[in-house]
């Protein structure tokens, strides 16, 4: 291989590099995150009825699936969705779902909870 070959080949894989690591780091959000979180949203409003069938008719209910859509709205990075498995919210939103019956101190619990994640990550974020 001649010298100007290998050195114009380590340019553009230096170039194909930088390029991806600049997509991966700006605009991975833009591109991944926020059209799948419309389809995550959207699958949630079609697919509640069919999930939540054991769970007994009440304002509550309606409340948890407003509350539920208000916690898919606001994820906000990449990092929100690697990090859904270790979330306090969705383990509680499970316990609450599994008992087939949601009262108001379930509810206002999963509230406080929501609130108490945001203003963790809005103090994180501003450190």
């Amino acid at each position: 291989m001649k010298k100007g070959c290998f050195i114009q080949s380590v340019i553009i894989v230096t170039i194909l590099i930088a390029a991806a690591v600049y997509i991966i780091k700006y605009k991975l959000e833009d591109w991944v995150v926020k059209p799948g979180k419309k389809i995550l949203i959207t699958e949630v409003g079609n697919n509640w009825e069919n999930e939540t069938a054991f769970i007994k008719e009440s304002p509550e209910k309606d409340s948890l699936r407003l509350l539920l859509k208000y916690y898919l709205e606001n994820i906000k990075t990449m990092e929100d969705v690697v990090n859904l498995e270790q979330d306090k919210f969705l383990n509680e939103l499970k316990l609450v779902i599994d008992d087939s019956l949601v009262n108001d101190a379930e509810l206002s619990k999963l509230t406080s909870l929501l609130k108490k994640e945001e203003y963790e990550k809005f103090k994180s974020n501003r450190n």
